[in-house]
């Protein structure tokens, strides 16, 4: 969609920004290349055994919902598209896995009790039928497990081509969990991951994330924009006392202390003899796709050009980007229109 202004650019980031566990449009692409349910798992999960007679009679408790049955609970998981069954039934097999492992964990065999909403898994009281309740059905009692206890199998939607050990996000470090590849071969570009990343199909794999109501709910930036951005990194990495005053503009500081605008930024770096961009021209990135993450990013405007390291932008990036404008992983490109 058109902000309404021009030149401007926007950051599109691969994948959703928890890329731990199974990625589900990754486990369906694999699917479809003819991967089963346990060859998929195997692809993001580590050290499990795959037990296939685990204890069917356990009771989990939903908060808000009752008591189910295992089985019966797994059959009314809205986790995946029932449709995919028809091309890629392998994925919904693995997808009841993950998910019947996830709730054993999680309620500890069901002496706890789990949540309804994503932040769990999403559970309704009606069964969700067709296919899935045939993967269910298919797989009862299939449960990864590591030395006989299930393990917590986390997935989200979209991994961007890349899988990530817990740890890698801030989480606990868990030895179920891998750093890994999610593409068919070798990626040496951003058209190569395109191409070849298992969940290429999602919408979500190449995204732009917030938006602003004003510029036709987009994340597009202006020149102007940009430039404070790649001024509030330069005015960090001069006095990291600065930190403080370098979040976004609309919006209050989080704690109740002064946020330097547009003006001021470039004040300070004019007071500590730092050259200041009024506007950006172009922008790229160096990306490391053996490992999944911008490695380097480039801009180049009206008082030269300068580099950045991947993640020291990102982090600026989201700390002074407006309304709810981010970059939300390691692996991100910068587009200009």
């Amino acid at each position: 969609r058109d902000p309404g202004f021009s030149p401007r650019f926007a950051f599109f980031t691969y994948g959703v920004p928890n890329r731990v566990g199974m990625n589900q449009f990754g486990a369906y692409g694999r699917a479809k290349a003819g991967q089963n349910e346990e060859e998929i798992l195997r692809a993001y999960y580590d050290n499990f055994e795959l037990k296939k007679d685990y204890d069917k009679s356990i009771n989990i408790n939903v908060n808000g919902y009752g008591s189910y049955n295992i089985e019966d609970y797994v059959k009314r998981i809205y986790e995946v598209p029932e449709s995919w069954g028809a091309d890629g039934m392998a994925s919904l097999k693995a997808q009841a896995i993950a998910s019947r492992s996830y709730a054993l964990a999680y309620t500890n065999n069901g002496s706890g009790s789990i949540c309804a909403t994503e932040q769990c898994q999403v559970f309704h009281s009606d069964p969700k039928g067709g296919a899935w309740e045939q993967a269910v059905n298919d797989t009862a009692g299939w449960v990864m497990v590591q030395g006989g206890s299930p393990i917590k199998a986390w997935y989200s939607s979209t991994h961007g081509g890349y899988i990530l050990k817990s740890s890698e996000i801030g989480w606990s470090d868990t030895s179920w969990t891998k750093h890994a590849n999610d593409f068919d071969g070798s990626v040496g570009s951003f058209s190569d991951l395109s191409s070849k990343a298992y969940d290429r199909e999602s919408p979500w794999f190449y995204c732009d994330w917030g938006s602003r109501s004003e510029y036709n709910k987009t994340a597009w930036l202006k020149t102007e924009e940009l430039a404070d951005m790649v001024n509030v990194v330069l005015l960090a990495r001069a006095d990291s006392s600065t930190q403080e005053h370098l979040y976004q503009v609309d919006k209050p500081h989080p704690y109740g202390g002064e946020v330097w605008n547009q003006d001021k930024v470039k004040q300070e770096l004019k007071n500590r003899n730092i050259s200041y961009f009024n506007r950006i021209d172009s922008g790229s990135v160096g990306a490391d796709f053996s490992y999944g993450k911008t490695s380097s990013i480039n801009f180049s405007g009206d008082s030269g050009s300068v580099s950045f390291d991947g993640a020291e932008f990102k982090n600026f990036f989201n700390l002074r980007a407006p309304a709810n404008i981010q970059i939300v992983g390691p692996l991100y490109n910068i587009e200009k229109r």
